[in-house]
């Protein structure tokens, strides 16, 4: 299980990484609900997000937009 500070923490120390689309959907996944665990990607939450980052950012997003996705999904958690 990897929570939203374990992946923050990786965005930030790898500032220039490109993210594939599915660990990008585990990243807002554990944003929104504070954790992300692999067993997971089997929920329609969690294919949902996925379908949604590859269809507006293709195959992968830059660390920039991962997290202004977390960030968003954390707002939406808190409305």
């Amino acid at each position: 299980m990897r929570d939203k500070q374990h992946y923050r923490k990786m965005l930030a120390e790898n500032p220039s990484a490109s993210v594939a689309f599915a660990l990008a959907a585990c990243m807002v996944y554990a944003a929104r609900y504070g954790m992300f665990d692999n067993n997971d990607r089997s929920s329609g939450e969690w294919k949902t997000i996925a379908r949604r980052l590859r269809a507006e950012y293709g195959e992968n997003l830059n660390a920039n937009q991962v997290t202004a996705e977390m960030d968003k999904a954390t707002k939406n958690t808190h409305a």
